[in-house]
This record gives structure tokens, C-alpha cells and sequence, in this order.
């Protein structure tokens, strides 16, 4: 997020904005680009209530707090580095018409909320827990990432749905994040983990059947250790005690090797990698 480091003033303070040439951004305060422009003056350009977008982004700026974020550089580079940074932030309002209301949420925000939501509901197999939230932690480059454990079922939803003809920004949302689990990558094929990245954050959906199995058939530990919380607006199953992980079967599989004679490394690796790490959420997380 090259835009965190360059000069920003709150969009109340547009006044504030310099007089020079550049490239600027408009962001909310859960990080999310909304427009990227370029000026001669950025100053006047953003002047009293004149800019196009004004109308839209006062109105939500209440619920969202903007800032403007800019960089300054020559006339002769502002056409070509608007068209750049448009590229790589895709930004939700370049392209789509001047209305007078912003959409209530970014696309990638619906498609995640809609797969929590799908992902909460009981089916005929899984009539108590479909998927739970096992914790979150916050990797190196300082993503805050969420690990909600799945069904073999589901794990097919998502491939589905990472197929679907969606919005280039929903697309480039879905990914596998591959790890290898601080294993000796001479010895050991990565893991790979279907994610969701949405702002600042990385969804990381593990398909692990036993655990949800042991959950389902085991209601007295269910009761104990699961519990309902709010997460994007959407109730979804959590763990509440992370001692949870000393009752659940995740003792070492059997470990297959690929074509090289490398061992694989699975979803339950990949739990057992992190889950030191993992700390439970919150109600407002």
C-alpha cells in the first residue's frame, strides 16, 4: 500500500490539501481505495464542494472518515501514473457513473459477507456447526488474517465460487496461500490454503472434516467451546477457548509424497503451524 506513505489530510480538511501538482487517492478508514484522480493544483481541484465525486463521498463520510492521500509529481506524468495507480488499487468509483449515493459496500465486502453467511447455514450433514472460526493472528507483513476451518462440501463451494465470472477486484480476491509450515522446503511440498483477501485482511478457509465431524458428533464439547459472534455484520460460529485444540483429533495423518518423493503437507499441517499463534476473536472483530 505504496498511498500510507505519502501526505494526507482528513476529507473535512480539504483546505489543507497542497497547492502542487499529483496523483491522489480517496480512502476510508478500513483502508479501502474508493477513487484515484490527478491534478494540476490539487488544492483547487478539491475547492469548497466543485469536485464530481464530492456529493457522494460527504454524505458517507460520517460512517466511512475519508482521507485524501496525494504524491506530488510533474504535469507532464500525472496522466500516466492516474492510469497506474487505477490499475493497482482498483479503486470502487473510477469507471462508474456520478450517482448521488455510493454503494452501501465495496463488491469484495458483499462476496465475503455472502460466503459467511452461506458457510453459517445448517445443511441436513452439518446441522450444528457447517464451519467455525478457529481464530485470527497477524502475519509478518501486517495482514490480519482469520482461519475458519471448513467442510469437504464447502471446500467445493469456494472453488465454485472462485470460478464465477466476477468483477476483476472480487476475482483478484480469491487466491491459494501457499505455506510450508517452517518445514525444510527440500524435503516438503508447500500446503495450499484457499484465502479470501478483503482490505487489510485475509480470510484463510482450511478444509479439515474430522474436526467438524468431532464437533457435530461431540455436543457437550460443542456447547463448551463454540459460541456465536458478529464478524462483517454476519453471525458466524467461533471459538471462545482456544484450549479447544488440546480436545480436538488433530494427531499427525498419514503423510503422502508427490513425484519427487517430497511430503505433502495438508490443511491439518498448516493448522498445527499457526495455531500457537492463533488468538481467539472478538464480538466486534
Amino acid at each position: 500500500m505504496e498511498w500510507k506513505d505519502w501526505s494526507s489530510v482528513a476529507f473535512t480538511e480539504r483546505h489543507c490539501l497542497s497547492s502542487c501538482s499529483g496523483v491522489y487517492v480517496v480512502v476510508d478508514a478500513n483502508d479501502c481505495v474508493w477513487y484515484v484522480g490527478q491534478a494540476a493544483n490539487i488544492k483547487a481541484r478539491w475547492a469548497g464542494k466543485t469536485h464530481h465525486r464530492y456529493p457522494q463521498l460527504i454524505r458517507s463520510n460520517k460512517k466511512r472518515s475519508y482521507r485524501i492521500y496525494w504524491k506530488e509529481l510533474s504535469v507532464d506524468l500525472l496522466i500516466e501514473k492516474e492510469k497506474y495507480y487505477i490499475q493497482i488499487l482498483n479503486p470502487e468509483l473510477n469507471g462508474c457513473k456520478v450517482k448521488k449515493y455510493l454503494p452501501k459496500q465495496p463488491q469484495v465486502e458483499r462476496e465475503i459477507k455472502a460466503l459467511l453467511k452461506v458457510l453459517n447455514n445448517p445443511t441436513y450433514l452439518f446441522p450444528v456447526v457447517r464451519s467455525v472460526v478457529a481464530g485470527g493472528y497477524e502475519d509478518n507483513g501486517g495482514i490480519h488474517c482469520i482461519i475458519i476451518l471448513i467442510n469437504a462440501n464447502d471446500t467445493r463451494l469456494l472453488f465454485q465460487s472462485m470460478q464465477k465470472r466476477h468483477p476483476p477486484k472480487v476475482k483478484n480476491a480469491w487466491g491459494l496461500y501457499k505455506s510450508y509450515c517452517g518445514k525444510n522446503e527440500q524435503l516438503y511440498q508447500s500446503s495450499s490454503v484457499i484465502a479470501y483477501s478483503f482490505f487489510n485482511y485475509r480470510f484463510e478457509f482450511l478444509e479439515l472434516p474430522n474436526i467438524i465431524l468431532y464437533l457435530e458428533e461431540h455436543l457437550s464439547i460443542c456447547e463448551r467451546y463454540v459460541n456465536i459472534i458478529e464478524m462483517l455484520g454476519v453471525k458466524v460460529k467461533a471459538f471462545k477457548y482456544l484450549d479447544i485444540f488440546n480436545e480436538l483429533p488433530i494427531e499427525d495423518e498419514y503423510i503422502c509424497t508427490n513425484s519427487e518423493g517430497k511430503k505433502c503437507l495438508t490443511n491439518l499441517d498448516y493448522l498445527k503451524y499457526r495455531h500457537h499463534a492463533i488468538k481467539r476473536l472478538e464480538q466486534n472483530d
